[in-house]
C-alpha cells in the first residue's frame, strides 16, 4: 500500500482569476465579487475590497445623469436638473440616463440629451433645444469637434449645428451619412479628433475635412470597425479610450475598447457567456479612475448583474449591492476636489465613492472569492493540515471559509478566521481529491488579501 507523503513547502492557492463560469450564469466556478486585483511592481498580486459609498447629496426621484462642467456638479433626479444642488430646470425623464457635452466660445454652453429631448444651459438660461432643424429623433451621445456640435439621427445620419459654439441652432444641410454598411445608428461619441458613429454591427469614423458646403465631416478611409453597439447606454469614455458592450452581425456580444482608433475585444470567453443571453433593455454604465486603476462598470439590470473591468490590470470581477443584486449606480463624475461621485438609480442619492469607505451608505456589502477547483497538480488524496492566510492585519476583519469537494454542488459549513491576528490560520481542514474554496468577508473593514498557503499531506490515489 502506498504511503502518504508530506508536502514540506506549502502550496499557494490561486486567488487571482477572471470569471470562469461554464455557462451563462455565475452559479458555479471561479469568480471575484465586490473586489478587484492589483499587480504590484514586486510581481505580487493582491485582492482588494471594492470602494464603498457614503451619501453626499440627497434629492427626490430616479437618478438619470451627473456631470462636472466648469467645476460645478450637474445632476438629474426625477424631472429636475440641479446645479450644485439647486434646481435650474425641468427635463424629460422617459429614456434613461442623459449624455452630456459642452461648447466653448463667447457663451459656453452645457449640452445634454437622452435621445428624446435635448437641452442647453449658458449659465443663465436652461432651455430645451427647439430649433426646427434639430433632429426630431436622435440617438444618445454627442460629438463636439472644432466648434461644431454633432448629433446622430435615424437611420445613421450625423447632423451638425449651424453656428460655431452654439448647440441651439442647427443646419439641415450639415449632414453626412454613416453608410459603409446598411445598419442603423445606435450612439454617437468622440475619440481624440474623430467623431465616432456606433451602429448595430459596425462603427464608422469621421474627421473634420473642412468641407465648404454640407457637413464639414469626411469619413476616415479604411477605418471601418467590425463591432457595433448592443446599447447606447453602455458607451463610456475614459482617458481618451471608448468602451462599450458590442455586437456583431453574427449576434455575439462582447466588450470592446477603442484606443487610438484600434478596437480590441476585452471580454473573456466566460464574460461573453454572461452577455450572450443578457437582456440589454435597461443598461447602466460608468467609469471610475481610482488608486491607479481604471474601471469600466457595466450593469445589465434585467439580467441582475454588474460586471467591472479593470483596464489597468485587465481583470474582470462582479460587483453587487449589499443584498447580492446588481449595483444600482447609473452615472459617475468627479467634483472640484477630485472626489468621486456616483449616482444611485432610484433613491435620490449622489454618493461619494472611496477606498476608505467600507460599506454602502451604512450597510456592509460582502466580498466573495470563489476559487477554481484545486488539486495541487495531483489527483491523489490530500489531507490539508493547515491553511495560512496572508492579508493585512486589520482588527475586526473576519474571513469566513468553506469548501466544496463535489464541483460546487454542496458546501461545508463556514469556519471563521480572524484577520486581525498576527498569523491567521485554520487547522484540520479535511481530506479531498479536488476542492473549491469560498472566502466570504462581511466585516465593516477594509480587506487586502494576498494569498492562502496550504500545508498538505499526499495520500494514495
Amino acid at each position: 500500500m502506498a504511503q502518504a507523503s508530506t508536502v514540506d513547502q506549502p502550496l499557494r492557492l490561486p486567488l487571482v482569476f477572471n470569471p470562469a463560469n461554464r455557462d451563462t450564469t455565475t452559479a458555479k466556478d471561479a469568480r471575484l465579487v465586490n473586489c478587484f486585483v492589483e499587480h504590484t511592481e514586486m510581481d505580487e498580486y493582491w485582492v482588494y475590497k471594492r470602494p464603498g459609498l457614503t451619501a453626499s447629496v440627497t434629492k427626490t426621484g430616479n437618478g438619470i445623469g451627473s456631470y462636472n462642467w466648469q467645476g460645478h456638479i450637474y445632476t438629474i433626479f426625477g424631472t429636475t436638473i440641479y446645479k450644485d444642488g439647486t434646481g435650474i430646470g425641468t427635463v424629460d425623464a422617459t429614456n434613461g440616463v442623459y449624455r452630456f457635452s459642452s461648447t466653448l466660445g463667447g457663451t459656453p454652453r452645457l449640452t445634454l440629451g437622452n435621445g428624446v429631448k435635448a437641452y442647453a444651459y449658458d449659465n443663465t438660461t436652461f432651455a430645451q433645444i427647439t430649433d426646427a432643424a434639430f433632429p426630431s429623433t436622435f440617438y444618445k451621445g454627442w460629438s463636439y469637434l472644432d466648434g461644431t456640435m454633432y448629433a446622430m439621427t435615424s437611420p445613421a445620419a450625423i447632423q451638425g449645428s449651424l453656428t460655431l459654439n452654439n448647440p441651439t441652432t442647427w443646419d439641415p444641410l450639415n449632414l453626412i451619412n454613416a453608410q459603409i454598411e446598411p445598419d442603423n445608428g445606435v450612439a454617437l461619441s468622440k475619440q481624440l479628433v474623430y467623431t465616432i458613429a456606433l451602429k448595430q454591427w459596425t462603427t464608422e469614423v469621421f474627421y473634420d475635412a473642412g468641407n465648404p458646403t454640407g457637413s464639414p465631416l469626411g469619413p476616415v478611409q479604411g477605418a471601418r470597425i467590425p463591432y457595433g453597439c448592443a446599447s447606447a447606454d453602455s458607451v463610456r469614455e475614459i482617458d481618451d479610450m471608448l468602451i462599450w458592450a458590442s455586437m456583431t452581425r453574427q449576434g455575439e456580444p462582447n466588450v470592446v475598447v477603442l484606443d487610438k482608433l484600434v478596437a480590441k475585444e476585452v471580454a473573456t470567453p466566460a464574460v461573453s457567456k454572461l452577455l450572450k443571453n443578457a437582456d440589454f433593455t435597461t443598461v447602466y454604465s460608468w467609469t471610475l479612475k481610482m488608486s491607479g486603476h481604471k474601471f469600466y462598470v457595466l450593469t445589465i439590470k434585467n439580467t441582475n448583474i454588474t460586471i467591472a473591468y479593470d483596464l489597468t490590470d485587465k481583470m474582470w470581477s462582479q460587483w453587487t449591492d449589499p443584498s447580492g443584486n446588481y449595483l444600482p449606480i447609473v452615472d459617475a463624475t468627479v467634483n472640484a476636489s477630485n472626489q468621486h461621485l456616483v449616482q444611485h438609480e432610484t433613491n435620490g442619492i449622489l454618493y461619494r465613492m472611496d477606498m476608505s469607505f467600507t460599506n454602502d451608505g451604512g450597510t456592509v456589502f460582502p466580498v466573495d472569492l470563489y476559487t477554481p477547483n484545486f488539486d495541487g497538480g495531483s489527483r491523489k488524496r490530500k489531507h490539508m493540515k493547515m491553511m495560512y492566510f496572508i492579508a493585512d492585519q486589520t482588527p475586526g476583519s473576519i474571513l469566513k471559509v468553506r469548501s466544496s469537494d463535489d464541483d460546487y454542488k454542496s458546501w461545508s459549513n463556514f469556519r471563521s478566521v480572524d484577520l486581525g491576528t498576527a498569523r491567521p490560520f485554520l487547522d484540520d481542514c479535511g481530506t479531498f481529491h479536488r476542492r473549491a474554496h469560498h472566502f466570504h468577508h462581511n466585516s465593516n473593514t477594509t480587506l487586502r488579501l494576498q494569498a492562502v498557503d496550504l500545508q498538505m499531506d499526499l495520500g494514495t490515489l
